[in-house]
Formats: C-alpha cells, structure tokens, sequence
C-alpha cells in the first residue's frame, strides 16, 4: 500500500515550492487535485524547453495530479473550490497575497466548511511578519535570507543552482502536512499551517547562523570551501576538478600522505581544522599547486588508496546516467496515453513495506476536469452550465 491513499489534496498551487510539496503527496499516495486558471494554467506550463508536449520545469514537480481549471474569479468556480475543500484531507495554496480572501480560499472560509481540514499556506513572508503582503521568489529570497551572501566566489555573489529557497518551503509544507494529518487522526482537529519562505530558507543557514551568534561576524562567501573544515573544497587539476571532504581530523594523515606531503602531518600549523583554517591563506595556495600537476583520475586513484573522500565534479548528464541511480531507482518513466514516456527524478524515499510511485504521468491543463466534477455529483448539465459561464 501507499502510505497517504486515502488522503485527498486539493492544490491551489504553481511554479515550484507548493507543487513539489504536493507531488511528493500524491508519489505518497494522496489524489492530488490540482486547480489551474482556464486557458493558461500553472506559469510554468509556458516555461521552455518542451518535453513531449508539456514543460520540462512543469514535468519536473507535477506528477500523480489530476487537473482542474476553475476561474476562482468567477461566483461559479469558488462554489466548486468550496464543494472540492469540504470533501478534501489537505488544502495547499500560494496564492498572491490577498487572494486567498478574495477567492473564497482563506482559512476561516474553508475550515467553516470542513473543521478537520489541513489548511496549508504557502507565502513569502507568512501571515506577521513587517513583509506580509509582499510578493517574493526564489532569487529574491536566496539574496534576502542571507544564502547569497555565503554563496559564489569572493568577488562575485552566486545563486545556488538550484531553487533551493522554493524546495525548502517544499520539504517543509510535506512534513508539516504528514505531522498534522497524524496530529487528526489522533484527535479530529484539523489545523492551520501558515510556512513562510523566509523562515524555511533561514533555517538552512545553520551552523553559518551560530557561527556567526559565536563569534559576532558575519560568514562571507568563500567559493566551494568551508568556514569550519579545512580541506573541504573543490580543486582545479589538470584537466577537471576533483572534490575533497575531510570531514574529520583522522582523514588529515592520509590527505597528507595520499599527496606527498607526509611533513605536514606533524606540522604545527596544519595539527588541526582551526590551525588549518587560520592557516588557509597558504596552505591553499599550496594545495592549488599540487592538485594542478595531475589529472582527475590519477586524483581519484591515490585518494581512494588513502581512503579519503572525494569525487569527480559530475554534471547533469553525468549523475542522470550514472550506476547508482540507475540501481536506486532514481529515473522515474511515466507513461501518459497521448503524450508518450516522460522521465523525471523519483521519489528518493524507500520504506520496507510501504511504496511510492508515479502512476499519473503530469497532467494536461485541464484533463480531469470532468471527472472530478463528476466524482463531486455534478451532472453533465451542470458541468456543461459552468463551462458556458466560464468557471471551468
């Protein structure tokens, strides 16, 4: 069995953090009912390159849903969003700021309607916050919650590559979501959430937070290396880069040996992550020096002899194809019956009896819309009605 399915979610959701949350649910188990605008759909529907007919980006975090197109502007379409949450487990929006209100889609609105419902708003800022009301995305936050400051070379700031803001209101809203579903099957009550990207980016700051509360300054950005390890960094060789972590102080020795610099495992300055780290100035330009006089792999080979932990620096192309991912499972292949094979990142999670799966392959703008209406005991009449009206 799937852990969540007998859990249904409406999701009010577009773009990345609200529609990787609610992906993951229904890879869970969960009938994720997702609600788009009528003739445009989720803004990532637009988003290039094409894949099979659909957006790459919207394949991407769109998986296992069923789609609905409601004009929440519309009279019509909000009594259909109502008669969707009064029967729904989960409610997950992003909707602008104001709209929640407006659309009929707030908290006290849809809870009147369904007292166990788990209500889960995902915003910028949250509902008290000195920002709330504000709009904000992913680069946005990425400069805004400090990640941009410890991110990219010294002279130049970076964005991390991936949405990391946005995926991290993702990982977020599905813990809060699970632990609140629990939290009703104990006691019947149904509960707010209320997650600001802010707050979730801001807590994936960590140790740079309390290094900072530490030592009172601020960490800068310091290209792949770390603030408290020493070497843990990307090095330029030959030919590539190899990656190096030593990631506690019995793996210096071997460092040392597997480099050709044994003398430096009984040296004073380097006897320690904090030597190492005071003495980073030198001891860089050292090491600089050694790993640009052999190839990757002549790197990889006598580090691996050494047992120390390192890698090639992969791309895309590379980890897509690579051995472990083809052996955990990683690719997931979704058949949709007009729009062929699509593949995409699985579900990471691996339980002992439980599954997880991709059953729906992502959605047309639109494609269930029937059904679901359907399902919710409108006729054809009616269906036909709100299609004339254009709340559906």
């Amino acid at each position: 069995m799937r852990p969540l399915e007998d859990i249904t979610v409406v999701d009010v959701t577009q773009a990345l953090a609200g529609p990787l949350a609610s992906q993951t649910l229904g890879d869970l188990g969960a009938d994720v009912v997702k609600i788009e605008r009528p003739g445009a759909g989720d803004l990532t529907r637009a988003y290039s390159p094409d894949y099979g007919g659909l957006s790459a980006y919207f394949v991407s975090t769109n998986r296992n849903k069923r789609s609905v197109t409601l004009d929440l502007t519309t009279e019509a379409g909000r009594a259909v969003l109502h008669d969707l949450a009064s029967e729904a487990d989960v409610f997950l929006h992003n909707l602008a700021p104001g709209n929640e209100e407006a659309f009929g889609a707030d908290y006290e609105t849809l809870s009147d309607l369904n007292d166990g419902l788990v209500y889960c708003g995902i915003s910028g800022y949250g509902s008290n916050s000195p920002y709330t009301g504000e709009k904000s995305f992913d680069v946005i936050l990425q400069g805004e919650s400090g990640m941009m400051s410890v991110t990219g070379s010294e002279d130049s700031p970076a964005r991390v590559g991936v949405s990391i803001c946005d995926i991290s209101a993702a990982m977020t809203a599905i813990y809060a979501i699970t632990t609140a579903l629990y939290h009703r099957e104990r006691t019947g009550e149904g509960q707010r959430i209320d997650l600001a990207l802010l707050d979730t980016s801001f807590q994936f700051l960590l140790y740079h937070v309390t290094n900072y509360f530490a030592t009172g300054e601020a960490p800068g950005r310091m290209g792949t290396r770390h603030p408290n390890l020493m070497p843990y960094q990307a090095f330029e060789t030959a030919d590539a880069y190899v990656i190096v972590g030593v990631v506690s102080e019995a793996y210096w020795p071997r460092f040392c040996r597997a480099i050709g610099r044994e003398e430096w495992i009984d040296d004073e300055r380097y006897a320690t992550f904090s030597d190492r780290v005071d003495n980073r100035g030198e001891l860089d330009a050292k090491l600089e020096a050694i790993f640009a006089e052999r190839s990757t792999e002549e790197w990889l080979t006598v580090l691996g002899e050494e047992d120390v932990p390192c890698t090639r620096l992969n791309d895309v192309a590379d980890i897509a194809s690579d051995p472990h991912v083809d052996a955990r499972g990683m690719v997931e292949e979704m058949d949709h019956p007009d729009l062929g094979t699509l593949r995409a990142p699985a579900n990471p999670v691996e339980f002992s009896t439980l599954e997880t799966s991709a059953d729906r392959a992502p959605p047309k703008l639109g494609e269930h819309t029937e059904e679901v209406l359907s399902e919710l005991g409108y006729t054809e009449t009616d269906i036909e009605r709100l299609r004339s009206e254009g709340a559906v």
